[in-house]
């Protein structure tokens, strides 16, 4: 998750709770209605407009410095719990988010210490990422900000009060803070093994070592990896087909209990399940914000699915293959998009394996259709002298076919379904440019 900041209004909600400060949310308030143009001011006014609303940004900046310089409370009074929040729209956010939530209703205090913030504006972001070398931080955002967040995108929030004991709490808001200090902050992100979820679950070990006990009864299923993620991202989305192309065969074995816990949703499920020195772990759990169902998006069927643009391609594919075979010629169009399309798929896949630090694209057999050597072939096939070896070349891209197929069937490796009209075609292609080249080289010996 990335918290942007927007405009002081939204902010404003953050200050809401504390008492203590009630000119600073009188003089933010008067600075949010400005900025929000709620108090207007005439067009002669508007360079006056400009100047309060750039001195609104300061003021909030300058007065949250204030608020988060009040002391840290420890009493019995403070407040522990694991927020667990369900997903989002966005395919970042499809799988749902953890944080801290430490509270103190007394002194007015009421943070979130977040694992899942980044920043996407960082010189090369885009390149890190893929090269799997993403940074994530930790940081603390009022709680009526990050509630107000998730009541905006409608996303339900679910409270575990931690049971605690006060130096329990004390030692482990003192590793928070800690945590929190610009030099340690930082992280590098793993999507299955570093990431907000599990962060919660490795905080609390490094506080409390071998004092927390999880059972694993309360997994009832037998999903892979693989199965987790298609699970939270629907088949039948261009995001799930470009994630199975991407994840190699690492994530195609049983899951254990622990890498469950990738996803929030089992994290929240492990707690309830968890003790810590022969006590429960959760002291209660409660909702605190639910889901608006009238709010929530049906997704229909849509032309621009995967499963409808690439039916309609292989269809396509058949119709063109079909058409060459009565008349007894082939379309170097075709096998030109085809063969390059694969190919460099296929060297995309290689370095998503070997060039990377991601810990789950290796072992992946999506190169057996988007196969890497296609890249160079898709040109030779423009020549108008025909190679003797081309015929059994397409031999070889069957037999990888036929390979894909018996790697998916005794689950070795599960690929993306919205392809599976692509594989057929593909297959219904090589066959017979296999049968073309071989007639061809036929009609060369006589």
């Amino acid at each position: 998750m990335q918290f942007k900041i927007t405009d002081v209004n939204s902010f404003f909600f953050a200050f809401s709770s504390l008492k203590k400060y009630t000119i600073a949310r009188a003089m933010l308030y008067f600075f949010a209605l400005i900025n929000q143009k709620i108090i207007k001011f005439k067009t002669s006014h508007f360079k006056i407009h400009l100047v309060l609303k750039k001195i609104s940004c300061y003021l909030f900046f300058l007065l949250s410095f204030l608020t988060f310089s009040q002391s840290i409370p420890y009493s019995d009074n403070t407040v522990i719990s694991v927020l667990t929040c369900g997903p989002g729209d966005d395919l970042y956010s499809k799988f749902g988010h953890s944080a801290f939530r430490i509270q103190d209703f007394n002194k007015h205090y009421d943070v979130v210490y977040n694992y899942g913030v980044f920043d996407h504006k960082k010189p090369n972001f885009y390149l890190n990422f893929v090269k799997g070398k993403l940074y994530y931080r930790l940081d603390k955002v009022p709680y009526n900000y990050f509630y107000q967040l998730y009541q905006n995108e409608n996303r339900a929030v679910k409270k575990q009060v931690l049971n605690l004991s006060l130096e329990q709490r004390k030692k482990l808001i003192t590793f928070l803070e800690n945590n929190a200090k610009t030099e340690n902050a930082t992280y590098q992100y793993d999507f299955f093994y570093n990431n907000c979820a599990t962060k919660i679950r490795a905080v609390l070990d490094e506080v409390f070592p071998n004092k927390i006990v999880i059972k694993d009864d309360h997994i009832t299923t037998s999903f892979t990896m693989r199965d987790l993620i298609n699970n939270n991202v629907s088949h039948n989305t261009w995001s799930n087909v470009g994630i199975n192309i991407a994840l190699g065969s690492v994530i195609d074995v049983k899951a254990t209990t622990d890498e469950y816990q990738f996803l929030p949703k089992y994290i929240f499920e492990a707690f309830n399940n968890a003790s810590i020195q022969n006590t429960p772990l959760i002291k209660e759990t409660s909702t605190i914000l639910a889901i608006n169902n009238s709010k929530v998006d049906k997704q229909g069927f849509s032309i621009l699915s995967p499963y409808c643009i690439l039916s309609i391609l292989s269809l396509l594919i058949i119709w063109i293959t079909f058409t060459d075979f009565k008349k007894n010629k082939r379309n170097k169009t075709l096998d030109f998009i085809l063969l390059f399309i694969t190919g460099l798929t296929g060297v995309f896949s290689l370095l998503l394996w070997f060039a990377t630090d991601h810990t789950t694209t290796a072992n992946n057999l999506n190169i057996l259709w988007a196969f890497a050597p296609n890249l160079i072939i898709a040109f030779i096939t423009l020549s108008k002298k025909t190679q003797k070896w081309i015929s059994n070349y397409f031999k070889l891209l069957i037999a990888l076919l036929i390979f894909l197929m018996l790697a998916w069937i005794f689950k070795i490796e599960a690929f993306a379904y919205g392809m599976t009209p692509i594989f057929l075609a593909l297959g219904v292609r090589y066959f017979y440019l296999y049968k073309y080249f071989k007639s061809i080289n036929v009609q060369l010996k006589e």
